[in-house]
């Protein structure tokens, strides 16, 4: 009874519906434990997992040698790709290495040809496809009929269906006809490799489809057999899948279409076909699985990478020699492309001016490493950065300037001369090593910042170089991480008391209680069970949440991790010489890019390089800049884009002693430094103040670098001993060194005082013959360990550090001052240079020239603005808030809206010092509205841009609120809202009873008709009760009021219920009403302009309410007018400016706790108002009356202040009754100590105050009304 299983379902199921949560792994290795003889992967149009079941299988050969994995997909099989058909089920399963190859061709048709159809993005492969592909690879691939969803089972449960239902006979044959042309087309399609599948289970269509299969596969000499279909791993393993689908796609009928999908042993394989199939017929089905297992071979998809070759200029062979022996090799290669190289270098050194002996000598010795590298590749490695180079001049073609360089490509001396990077490695004395070398004999990895606008029109233009498909971008698969997890689980859940699930605040409460170190959150067991090699506990916060929901951790912690979605490498592409099926496959993300169906390291696994291009929003904001200067005519322009960097802003050009540059960065002067625009870096940059870029070089690295808790980083040392440089050889003897000792260190230590920031000083300083003498190779290892922080490995590499070092004092020194310090997260100085370069443009470009141009830069691009072309980028809100307020801090102002005058985006007015406000960066205006605004000026008033524009009201009022309109008006503000409110508000014209039910809710029925008001919400209830009903019945409350005030003769019972005509009845609600249209005819006027203003204020508190600053805040991310804190009463609260605080937290006094002295700062009470929020961080920036503040939470903290609390309301909606208190426009009093430019909430058990209030109201005379509680709390 061992069984080959032909139909099994993995993760990447899911990348276009949810479907499956097997791990490839899991679900061979249960294939195994159940002691099944393989397992064909078939995932739903996708060949996505198969280098990692590939990897499994070669992994587990030795051990389990019969064992077979099979190569499949289950496609979806049509005639057309006519929308609203049905998508026929059928599998393929590969039998060789070509027989994937057929795979990969006929999945990459069915991708390129992708739809969208009924809410879902379609697949199919056609039948003519399907023909023709594998009429090339005849006898390569396995067909099976599939599952109950293939053409086949669809058919027989359609001849079932006619003949249970007494069909006519020309109906019952032509189903008959379609089943018999089906499976013989397909039989000349597969011949003796074509199979009919049937499914283990008991549902009543699976049973019949069962049996009618087994009969018809008798009487036309078809091979009978089954498939589990599995979706989940074992039957235990339902309600994770059950829970899992229903997260997604609402209460989808799992239990009928997915009782059965999983992973059967044997006793279970014979008990859900025995309904159908007799043992015989189940052992005859069992040795059909494992006639395919004998078809399928083992095959790999691992190729060697084949470098993409572009054609270039030719060079004739040169036999003469210049007396360097690799350039010589090289221009006397019979590789075109080593030529080009060697001779491409040779006269951009020639023009640039570096004929030398030491250039020549550095260009030889990376001659020679590539010569090395392509001896064992068995191909010219200079094809990869000629390839490279011939895409350099179509980017900036395209419109994207190219930054300096990254990593340690910007090590070697050829990149520079091929364009490719732009520093001088012989001048700024960079190691060539860290990129290539003899122990790093594999393909380089160079990555290219380009602009993200830019990227589209980029790739557009590679297309029409080299074809569609022979450029491709990487593949990325999301999974669901532990966030993710924690959300899906919680929609996905379901008990008699949760029937719909956690409710979304709830759950979000519990996402927002994950810690994240570095910008990673930590993994779901991390949180639970803690981490003592990491360092973490766990968070009882967490625990207690999720234990009031039994079953919900599990959950949460299966499906950590699944893959759910598909979408593009953010730097990644692969070129292709010749067709892209020969290693990879195509399919398309969500948003139609196409894409390798492999992840990156699986890409490069079957043959494919990577080349990366990555986006860096700096770049935008650069070329915004220098367009904003050229357009009002500050620098040429006539120039290109290039001509102007070159001109302007290239590394060999930049003014590097340019005292503006280093002291607007050690001031923080300047906005969206590249690399110190974050808290840290703008701490970094006003603690180190750095004189040189050697210094910014080194701050960028040191503020990455880890401190003991508690102790001085390696940042505040830094700073200490740069004010004394003798500091360090101070400490250095301190730990026992000697002055020749010292004298080594002094080569690696020296230019930083006794502080080494960079990965290649751990490595150079390792390698010192001196020290501890290692290789190249053993340093770059010791560089990864501690980079990557294998906290496993750690031990016995210090133990090899304190055997290899000179002595024990040596040891001790390089550990605590260099390696130690690096842990977590060490940077390149390579990588650093040229970061820190791109910092030096931007402040050149913000102290060159007026300095509203770079901020209106960064405006435009944190809008989204910056490029009109390059439609659709969303505002980030949160940025455009905290960006205004320190340009604003800074003494630029920006401008309100005017409709007839602001752009798409913000533009720079330099005669008034001032930024125009762009209607893109509106809250709640799109870009196909503000093309439509531009687009129909001028406008004569507000109603006549209504007409013309007609947008909609929440776009109007964010306008308004944005003082588009003042200068049109000429009125005040509040007067323009006023005046649209009235215009749009549903005033009525007339009265009638028709409007009785919105005067009873405004309070305007007097006493005098109260009883009509009775008989009115009487006749309304009753209809409502009663609808669809041939009579009025009247229930307890409904009969009690009727017997009271009117005629009890009229009442009869009907099924038990007393009840009353409908006619009669509406007739006595008529003569009643009377009283109600005699009083609005008395009182019509009155009343009608009572009751419009009443609708008129429900529209202002609706949309309105809220001073102009809060207007302000909504609408435009500041305010243009005074801050609404302005005028609260400081003194009576204790209330101080942040900028006026210490920069420090301020000691009050000490009190001893196991023996140390812990410190008790002294707390202080600013206010603000929120203009965003990080999540991940915990953190909160807020607007306070003298400038933008970071304020950092604890997590737990945060999370309870930032929940939005909801209510389920009678009919079973929700109800927002509490937002965020740090949504944006929220105004907060904070209790807590400054530290740097950030405030820390702090509170002691004797402290009067908590750490935070909301404001909810200010008044006149500068109160403020404040609490610590949420809704619904004590």
């Amino acid at each position: 009874m061992r069984y080959f299983g032909i139909h099994n379902h993995t993760h990447y199921s899911n990348i276009r519906l949810l479907d499956s949560i097997n791990r490839p792994k899991d679900l061979i290795n249960k294939a195994i434990e159940y002691g099944m003889t393989g397992i064909a992967i078939t995932d739903h149009e996708c060949l996505s997992s198969h280098v990692e079941v590939v990897q499994h299988a070669k992994s587990i050969r030795e051990k389990h040698p019969d064992f077979r994995v099979a190569l499949g997909n289950e496609i979806y099989l049509t005639e057309t790709r006519d929308k609203s058909q049905k998508y026929f089920h059928f599998i393929l399963i590969a039998k060789d290495a070509i027989g994937h190859r057929a795979l990969r061709e006929l999945s990459s048709t069915a991708w390129y040809n992708s739809y969208h159809d009924r809410g879902m993005e379609r697949v199919p492969t056609l039948k003519s496809e399907l023909k023709e592909v594998l009429n090339k690879y005849k006898g390569h691939v396995i067909g099976s009929t599939a599952c109950l969803g293939g053409e086949f089972s669809q058919l027989v449960l359609k001849l079932i269906e006619l003949e249970t239902n007494n069909g006519s006979l020309i109906e019952i044959n032509n189903i008959k006809g379609q089943i018999v042309n089906f499976l013989e087309e397909m039989k000349s399609i597969f011949g003796d490799d074509f199979y009919i599948e049937v499914a283990p289970g008991t549902g009543a269509e699976q049973v019949a489809v069962n049996r009618r299969a087994k009969g018809i596969a008798k009487a036309m000499g078809y091979k009978l057999v089954f498939g589990t279909d599995s979706h989940y791993l074992t039957k235990a393993d339902r309600f994770v899948h059950k829970a899992y689908l229903n997260s997604k796609e609402g209460e989808r009928e799992v239990d009928d279409f997915y009782e059965f999908s999983f992973l059967m042993n044997q006793d279970e394989i014979v008990e859900y076909l025995s309904p159908a199939f007799t043992m015989e017929e189940i052992e005859e089905m069992v040795a059909n699985t494992n006639e395919i297992q004998s078809k399928i071979e083992f095959y790999d998809l691992a190729k060697e990478q084949t470098i993409p070759v572009v054609k270039v200029k030719h060079y004739p062979v040169c036999l003469q020699p210049l007396g360097y022996e690799f350039i010589d090799k090289m221009r006397a290669s019979d590789s075109e492309q080593d030529r080009y190289w060697a001779n491409y270098c040779l006269d951009a050194m020639e023009e640039k001016g570096l004929v030398s002996i030491e250039y020549m000598e550095r260009l030889n010795t990376e001659a020679e490493v590539i010569d090395f590298i392509s001896q064992r590749l068995g191909q010219s490695l200079t094809a990869y950065f000629n390839t490279l180079q011939s895409y350099i001049n179509l980017f900036w073609d395209c419109g994207s300037i190219l930054g300096p360089g990254r990593g340690s490509a910007v090590g070697f001396l050829s990149n520079y001369l091929l364009g490719i990077t732009q520093l001088d490695p012989v001048k700024w004395n960079l190691p060539w090593w860290r990129f290539l070398n003899k122990e790093r004999a594999e393909m380089p990895d160079i990555d290219i910042d380009i602009a993200p606008s830019k990227r589209p029109a980029i790739f557009k233009a590679i297309r029409e170089k080299i074809g569609e498909i022979n450029i491709l971008q990487v593949a990325t698969f999301g999974t669901e991480g532990t966030k993710s997890a924690i959300l899906t689980a919680c929609r996905g859940y379901r008990t008699e008391e949760f029937p719909e699930g956690i409710d979304v605040d709830t759950a979000q409460y519990m996402t927002s209680l994950i810690p994240s170190e570095r910008g990673f959150l930590w993994s779901l067991n991390d949180v639970i069970n803690g981490n003592a090699e990491k360092n973490r506990k766990p968070i009882r916060a967490f625990i207690e949440e999720v234990n009031q929901y039994d079953g919900l951790l599990e959950i949460m912690m299966s499906i950590e991790g699944i893959i759910n979605k598909r979408s593009s490498h953010a730097a990644g592409v692969v070129f292709y010489n010749g067709s892209p099926y020969e290693t990879a496959a195509i399919m398309r993300t969500p948003s139609g890019d196409l894409v390798t169906q492999y992840s990156l390291h699986d890409a490069e696994y079957a043959g494919d390089i990577k080349y990366d291009f990555l986006v860096t929003e700096i770049s935008d904001k650069i070329i915004s800049c220098l367009e904003f200067l050229q357009k009002d005519n500050v620098i040429e322009q006539d120039l290109s884009l290039r001509e102007l960097y070159d001109k302007y802003l290239h590394p060999s050009v930049l003014d590097l002693e340019r005292e503006e540059i280093w002291k607007a960065l050690g001031e923080g002067t300047v906005l969206d430094v590249f690399q110190f625009n974050t808290a840290v870096g703008l701490q970094a940059a006003k603690v180190v103040k750095p004189q040189n870029v050697g210094e910014m070089t080194a701050a960028n690295a040191l503020m990455r670098l880890m401190g003991e808790p508690g102790k001085e980083t390696p940042m505040e040392k830094y700073v200490r001993m740069k004010k004394d440089p003798n500091l360090w050889k101070q400490e250095a003897k301190s730990y026992g060194l000697t002055d020749e000792d010292i004298k080594i260190m002094s080569k690696y230590y020296e230019r930083h005082y006794g502080v080494p920031p960079y990965q290649e000083d751990l490595m150079t300083v390792l390698m010192d013959k001196d020290t501890c003498n290692f290789t190249l190779a053993e340093s770059n290892a010791a560089r990864k360990l501690v980079a990557k922080k294998q906290m496993d490995k750690i031990g016995e590499f210090r133990i090899k550090i304190f055997d290899r070092a000179k002595n024990e004092n040596m040891a001790r020194y390089l550990w605590d001052t260099l390696i130690a310090p690096q842990l977590g997260y060490g940077f390149s100085e390579l990588h650093s240079l040229a970061y820190s370069f791109v910092g030096v443009q931007t402040l050149e470009l913000a102290t060159r020239f007026p300095a509203v141009y770079w901020n209106t830069a960064c405006l435009a691009v944190n809008s989204g603005s910056a490029d009109e072309d390059n439609e659709g980028k969303s505002t980030d809100y949160g940025k455009v808030a905290k960006a205004i307020g320190e340009i604003m801090g800074r003494g630029i102002q920006v401008s309100l809206l005017d409709i007839n005058k602001s752009d798409f985006g913000f533009k720079p007015d330099v005669d008034n010092n001032e930024i125009l406000f762009g209607l893109k960066g509106v809250n709640g205006v799109g870009d196909e509205l503000v093309h439509n605004i531009i687009a129909n000026r001028p406008y004569v008033s507000m109603m006549d841009f209504v007409e013309k524009v007609g947008a909609n009201k929440q776009a109007m009022i964010s306008l308004i609120k944005g003082g588009a309109f003042d200068k049109l008006e000429n009125i005040p503000r509040q007067k323009v809202m006023v005046k649209y409110l009235w215009e749009t508000c549903d005033k009525k014209k007339r009265l009638t009873l028709q409007n009785f039910n919105g005067l009873i809710e405004a309070g305007l029925i007097p006493q005098e008709i109260d009883f009509e008001r009775r008989v009115f919400n009487f006749n309304k209830q009753l209809k409502a009760i009663n609808k669809g009903k041939k009579f009025y019945f009247l229930p307890e409350p409904f009969y009690k009021f009727y017997v009271e005030f009117f005629d009890e003769e009229d009442v009869f019972v009907e099924n038990g219920m007393p009840a009353i005509e409908i006619k009669g009845w509406d007739k006595i609600y008529q003569n009643v009403m009377d009283g109600a249209r005699e009083w609005l005819k008395n009182n019509h006027d009155t009343v009608l302009d009572t009751y419009n203003k009443m609708i008129f204020k429900a529209e202002w508190d609706k949309y309105a309410k809220g001073t102009v600053s809060a207007w302000e805040m909504d609408s435009l991310c500041f305010y243009y007018g005074e801050h609404e804190l302005a005028h609260v009463n400081l003194n009576k609260y204790g209330i101080k400016n942040f900028g006026s605080l210490p920069e420090e937290p301020v000691v009050d006094y000490y009190f001893k706790k196991n023996g140390k002295d812990i410190p008790i700062f002294k707390l202080d009470k600013i206010v603000g108002t929120c203009i965003d929020k990080n999540k991940t961080k915990s953190t909160v920036t807020i607007l306070t009356t003298d400038g933008v503040v970071d304020v950092k939470f604890r997590a737990e903290y945060f999370a309870l202040k930032d929940k939005q609390l909801s209510e389920k309301q009678p009919d079973g909606s929700k109800k927002v009754v509490e937002k965020s208190w740090f949504s944006r426009g929220s105004m907060i009093m904070l209790t807590g100590f400054r530290r740097g430019d950030s405030f820390v909430p702090k509170k002691y058990s004797k402290t009067p105050t908590h750490q935070v209030y909301k404001i909810d109201e200010i008044t006149s005379e500068g109160d403020i009304k404040i609490r610590h509680t949420r809704y619904g709390e004590e």
